[in-house]
């Protein structure tokens, strides 16, 4: 079936421009009326393309990776065109692991940089910056509500009315609560 090159491109899942380049470059052939027979040139771009050089789309990192279910796209064209893996031989087979491997490799690259990003935003830290910090305010938050108890003891011990003795305590562990400044332990972490 002769086409032309916009048609053959879009036959092929192509850009116009990877249909003339690959004239240009001898990997398929057009005839004396600048057409293009599908199948020839389909097994002559199979045959002449070196599969380390073919793009691959990387998968989209738009949310963070504990939340995204990792995938792989294929090269665009190639879903419908291609049959799986299992019934490929040969240098097919062996094209369609790298450019699986290519895919994996790239959505990495593109994942730690986004990574990268965020922490510099100061968006991320590190695990055991944040255990620190936890346990850390974790450490003061119980220190100063079990200091409570040592600092009203006396005042208790004098009151007979239940319902100011709620009050004073209720007074005192929202103070020791409000005491522990969160924000503080950060910044003191991240000297």
């Amino acid at each position: 079936m002769l086409m032309g090159y916009r048609e053959y491109a879009r036959h092929r899942g192509v850009s116009l421009g990877a249909v003339q380049k690959a004239l240009r470059a001898g990997r398929i052939n057009a005839n004396a009326d600048k057409k293009i027979d599908a199948d020839v040139a389909d097994r002559e771009w199979d045959v002449n393309t070196d599969a380390s050089r073919i793009a691959v789309s990387a998968v989209e990192v738009a949310t963070p990776l504990a939340q995204k279910e990792i995938s792989f796209a294929a090269p665009a064209g190639e879903e419908a065109d291609k049959p799986a893996a299992e019934e490929l031989t040969g240098s097919d087979k062996s094209a369609s692991e790298y450019r699986e491997n290519r895919s994996k490799r790239e959505y990495y690259v593109a994942a730690k940089h986004q990574l990268e990003y965020e922490q510099l935003l100061g968006q991320l830290i590190n695990v055991d910056d944040a255990k620190r910090i936890a346990f850390t305010s974790f450490r003061a938050i119980r220190d100063s509500v079990l200091n409570v108890a040592a600092r009203i003891k006396d005042q208790l011990a004098a009151e007979t009315d239940p319902h100011v003795c709620e009050e004073l305590l209720d007074r005192e562990l929202s103070a020791a609560l409000a005491s522990v400044d969160v924000g503080q332990l950060v910044a003191e972490s991240e000297d």
